[in-house]
């Protein structure tokens, strides 16, 4: 059995799962895929679901992971160097943390224990009957090798939404630029907002006046979590499109990823959208770093950029 303690949103769900989805393609192509969606029901707020699955994923089995007691163990070290390095240099992460994570991988990857928090390491398989997986694996590193695949089980099991209709026409029949606008806990929660609230209104004024001149015919499609405050605050090309802020997460995704450009935000949900995208000609807009200056050390370490990616500088 391969486990994965699932945690966060539809985007984080998707890192996880891809990456986990791969390890067992190329090591373990007989065994099952366990999800444990506990830390989602914990979370006392509506955005946290199952969301991932409503697509086309694997026939995985849910339910609570159960671990041997030498994996109890190794988990219990890792965890507490993680609250030593937070207590001692006041820090979640910090650079030795991650030089000490990449030396003891092995141990860990001998237990039946895959977890790595920012970049990517390249996990070996182990002898255990059972292995568990946790952590964010946000790089596609991780799982480039089946990107044909997860497109595929990255469409939601369910048909278009008959009234979106005419929006997949128009993003089908044009130069569509997909532009993701997150707001939600990014400005409301003040300690979340600290640290990731990058992609401001000017991000996107001069990401679209980029993509103009990139892609001249671009016509743009915003996708938020609050489009009543897009349309009233920001300024946006004639005959922009904005998606109602209504569908469900999966519908959502289904029309970012059917555009064939990009400007995204410091989201994984975004990520996903350029990511998923069947245009090879695609041009991506994203801000060159990915999270504020108090975790500076994170947009050392971490992975998640793709090659020719446009980055537009962010002023800290």
């Amino acid at each position: 059995m391969i486990s994965k303690h699932i945690i966060g949103r539809l985007g984080n769900q998707m890192f996880q799962y891809a990456a986990v989805r791969a390890f067992q393609i190329k090591y373990r192509p007989n065994e099952k895929i366990q999800l444990d969606f506990s830390e989602v029901y914990k979370r006392d707020d509506e955005d946290y679901k199952e969301e991932i699955t409503n697509f086309n994923i694997q026939n995985i089995k849910k339910g609570r992971i159960k671990l041997s007691i030498r994996q109890k163990i190794v988990i219990n070290l890792l965890n507490g160097i993680k609250i030593f390095n937070l207590i001692f240099y006041k820090k979640k992460y910090t650079k030795k943390l991650y030089r000490i994570e990449k030396k003891i991988q092995d141990f860990l990857n001998k237990n039946g224990v895959y977890s790595f928090r920012l970049g990517y390491y390249n996990f070996k398989n182990c002898k255990c009957k059972n292995v568990c997986f946790y952590g964010t694996f946000e790089s596609p590193k991780y799982f480039d090798d089946i990107k044909e695949i997860l497109q595929e089980e990255f469409t939601p099991k369910y048909g278009i939404i008959e009234k979106n209709k005419k929006i997949y026409e128009l993003i089908n029949n044009t130069e569509s630029v997909c532009v993701t606008i997150r707001r939600g806990d990014f400005i409301s929660n003040e300690d979340v907002r600290k640290n990731l609230y990058i992609c401001t209104p000017e991000y996107f004024s001069n990401g679209i006046k980029l993509m103009k001149k990139l892609v001249p015919n671009a016509k743009f499609f915003v996708f938020s979590d609050d489009v009543q405050w897009c349309k009233e605050n920001m300024k946006f090309p004639q005959g922009t499109v904005f998606e109602s802020g209504n569908d469900p997460v999966w519908e959502k995704l289904r029309m970012m990823y059917s555009c064939k450009h990009f400007i995204i935000s410091n989201s994984t949900f975004s990520w996903w959208a350029q990511y998923l995208s069947r245009n090879k000609n695609k041009v991506v807009i994203a801000p060159d770093i990915w999270t504020n200056d108090s975790y500076k050390e994170f947009n050392e370490l971490l992975d998640i950029y793709e090659d020719n990616w446009n980055l537009i500088h962010i002023e800290r």
